[in-house]
Formats: structure tokens, sequence, C-alpha cells
């Protein structure tokens, strides 16, 4: 059912009748892990990890306008981050009704009942949340996919 709902939620925002949003987060390291590697025979390869080279990433893509609205964070992400980026993609809107497409994480489900009557009422918001576990309905894992790999 919310994938035929995303499906016209998609339509509506080819025809610009509706701004819709893909919403999630991504953690990136400096030291990628490794997947093939070389080392003396008989001595096993080692890695130094890097614990202070990790950025974490909020970002938004925006389906009709195909354009990626991030941000990046020294530390994890928490919901106060999530209701900030939030507001800052609202304030670049063009008018249109948004729907905002979220994934099922605590951060997502944390946004106050305040915040969300207040995106309603100033920006004709509506938060959509996906299934449990179904990351291929999340257009912007693909983002994320093809930064990481």
């Amino acid at each position: 059912m919310k994938h035929a709902t995303l499906d016209k939620l998609q339509q509506a925002a080819r025809e610009h009748a509706v701004r819709l949003l893909y919403l999630d987060e991504a953690g990136f390291h400096a030291s990628p892990p490794v997947q093939r590697s070389w080392s003396p025979r008989g001595l096993p390869h080692r890695v130094e990890p890097n614990p202070h080279c990790r950025r974490s990433v909020i970002g938004a893509l925006d389906f009709g306008g195909n354009a990626l609205i991030h941000a990046s964070h020294s530390g994890t992400i928490k919901a106060p981050d999530v209701e900030c980026f939030i507001d800052g993609v609202l304030a670049t809107g063009n008018g249109l009704p948004t729907v905002i497409v979220l994934d099922n994480a605590s951060i997502h489900h944390s946004i106050s009942d305040a915040t969300r009557q207040r995106w309603l009422l100033q920006h004709k918001v509506i938060l959509f949340y996906l299934p449990a576990y179904s990351p291929e309905l999340n257009m912007i894992e693909i983002v994320w996919r093809h930064l990481k790999y």
C-alpha cells in the first residue's frame, strides 16, 4: 500500500503538484573497509583504524526538482539536528505542499507534535514514514550507496 502511495506521490512531484523529499542520514569514514589487500605470506594484513575521521551527513533528495540538499556533522546526528535541517530545507521551499519521506529511525519519530503542527501550518508539510526494513523505497539510499561504494 505504501509503495502505491509513493508511486502516486512521485507522479504528483513530476507534475509539480507537490514537493517530494526523501530524507535520511549516512555515516562516512576516512578509512573505508578493506575488501582486498596484499601482505607477505604468513603475515596477517593489518590496517590501523582512525576513529577520528568520521562524518555524518543528513540529506534530502528533492524528487521533482532532482536536487540534493545536505549538511555534514562531525558527530552523531540527533533529533534536534534533524529538525533544524528540515527547517532549513523548508525555508527554501517553493510554496507547494511538501511530503517528507522518512524511515523509522527513532530520531525521525521523536519530532515533537508542536513542530509537526508548525510545519503543517506554515509550510503545508506532511511526514510520510516508510514501512520498517524497506530501504529500497527511500530514493536517497541510492545516493548514499553511490557515495560509499
